[in-house]
């Protein structure tokens, strides 16, 4: 422990969160470190302007930080998490491996997260979404930047799966079945649907008040029993997910928040958007009843949590041992369907991702007009409305009494109307939108998926068009292989397809009467506008 004022070198950047206490710093920056007990792997330091705050201990250095030779800095290895993982390895197995996943760090298994936004901002290297066909841009704001530069077909283990190298044998209890109801379509076997009500976010402290958290109640249909989970939790069940699951349609979270995630609107934001998240997840009949879901969804106890978080992060059968699983209830795809299959889809998604776009953009027109131009059109014909009625009413009455206060009638009823405009979208544009958003979010993960099947395909093409002696055994077993990651590539496109049907059945239903019900509400305040004037006829009597 630090006893005086200690200078450092920071060895990777570091975006820190003003309203935890956190101090931005850069690559190679001299800070100096005042503190060194703060806990759980962070350090206080002052930077050289004078700024003080809390800095991840992993991410400085104290020895002297040399340039290599010819002036330029060395490229450091890729940043461990907040905490270094040195304890953690004495807990774990020989021989596990984290692939593009430093094992979390000491005894506090969440000291390698800090509050529930930073580890988005942790790492600010370019993440394979910008820099690889395979990734997505636009998950880089709702996920952890990755520092790990192999394409999603690497990463997933398909290589390893279809050359044979994964030799582990795979246990009766986790195959995953896919089966062929119809004949035609390939499809998970269907599995009991999980609900999830998450409920009373709470704000709590640790660091003495330094930094804080939102911890939320978690609810599932399976026990009715409430778990606690904060934001981080869910960001490493993320993680476990797309790890274990490579050609899977994981959806991402809900956006982090840079500045006001204390706030009352955003925190019942975040909770519906939670909520909406692991309903999803429920409603995949594999991921939903996966030993990491029933982790998540059930653990109680802290040590148990500990012990299931270190099982789940050595799991063999994600990556390539999740193809080992997949058994097929039925004849394999061949090669040519499966590729057409699957090209289709990459044109289908495509073209609905931008034609979401373009609805989304459009519901915000729509919201912008109904809650500005046409509104106040409607509350200045109010407002004129009123004003010549009551002029009218200064006038000689000679009988024209009803009808002056029928004018001022319609003038409140447009000014009514107005505010009926004016509300309209947070029932219908808006709600449709958050549920077009959740979509894009899902079509943002399509893109890895069919990376993992573009590149088991071209390993098969590689591997049976090579020269030299060739086993026939072998090469029809890398075929039934790759058909294996066809037909798991199929049944995930299918239940996609499936969700979708039902989905937009119910966003356009209920935006649809959602739209009449408002059109009945105008219609009704003109007809009682209406009703307020003199029959026609009685000025002729």
């Amino acid at each position: 422990m630090a006893a005086v004022a200690v200078p450092a070198r920071v060895v990777y950047d570091f975006e820190g969160q003003a309203d935890n206490n956190e101090l931005t710093v850069y690559e190679h920056e001299l800070i100096t470190v005042v503190c060194e007990d703060v806990g759980e792997g962070w350090v206080e330091a002052v930077k050289e302007n004078g700024e003080q705050g809390l800095v991840p201990a992993s991410y400085i250095d104290y020895e002297e930080y040399e340039p290599s030779g010819g002036g330029e800095w060395d490229d450091p290895p890729p940043p461990p998490p907040v905490d270094n993982g040195a304890q953690y390895a004495q807990h774990e197995p020989t021989g596990v491996q984290f692939e593009g996943h430093p094992p979390p760090g000491g005894d506090n298994e969440w000291s390698d997260y800090d509050s529930d936004e930073e580890q988005h901002s942790r790492q600010t290297r370019p993440s394979i979404s910008a820099d690889h066909e395979g990734g997505h841009q636009s998950r880089s704001n709702t996920m952890k930047k990755s520092m790990n530069r192999f394409t999603p077909y690497v990463k997933s283990g398909a290589e390893d799966f279809i050359l044979g190298k994964d030799k582990e044998q795979i246990a009766e209890a986790d195959t995953i079945t896919i089966v062929c109801p119809n004949n035609i379509d390939l499809c998970w076997q269907p599995n009991q649907i999980i609900t999830v009500e998450i409920t009373e976010p709470i704000k709590k402290q640790k660091f003495k008040g330094m930094k804080s958290f939102m911890s939320y109640h978690i609810t599932p249909s399976t026990t009715n029993l409430t778990v606690e989970r904060r934001y981080k939790q869910f960001d490493w069940f993320h993680d476990r997910l797309t790890e274990k699951f490579p050609c899977f349609i994981i959806p991402p979270l809900p956006e982090k928040a840079v500045v006001g995630k204390y706030q009352q609107d955003f925190i019942e934001q975040r909770r519906e958007k939670l909520e909406l998240w692991l309903n999803r997840i429920g409603r995949h009949p594999i991921i939903s009843h996966c030993n990491v879901t029933n982790h998540f969804l059930k653990c109680h106890e802290e040590k148990n949590w500990k012990e299931g978080k270190r099982k789940a992060e050595a799991d063999k059968t994600a990556r390539s041992g999740f193809f080992m699983t997949v058994k097929c209830d039925g004849p394999l795809p061949d090669n040519l369907s499966s590729e057409s299959y699957v090209g289709s889809f990459s044109t289908f998604s495509k073209k609905m991702e931008g034609t979401l776009d373009k609805l989304v953009k459009q519901n915000e027109d729509y919201a912008n007009k109904m809650t500005g131009g046409i509104k106040h059109m409607y509350s200045k014909y109010g407002q004129i409305y009123k004003e010549l009625g009551e002029l009218y009413d200064t006038g000689p009455l000679n009988g024209s009494k009803p009808v002056n206060v029928a004018i001022m009638g319609t003038g409140r009823c447009y000014q009514e109307i107005s505010e009926v405009y004016e509300n309209q979208p947070r029932f219908d544009a808006h709600v449709l939108s958050e549920s077009v958003r959740e979509y894009q979010g899902m079509l943002s993960s399509v893109p890895d998926m069919l990376h993992v099947h573009k590149g088991a395909a071209q390993k098969v093409k590689d591997y049976t068009q090579r020269e030299g002696e060739k086993d026939a055994d072998e090469e029809a077993n890398v075929l039934q292989r790759y058909s294996t990651i066809s037909a798991a590539v199929m049944s995930e496109i299918n239940h996609f397809h499936t969700e979708r049907n039902r989905d937009f059945n119910v966003m356009m239903r209920s935006f649809l009467e959602n739209q009449i019900s408002f059109h009945k509400t105008v219609l009704q305040k003109l007809e009682h506008a209406l009703n307020q004037y003199p029959d026609p006829q009685s000025f002729l009597d």
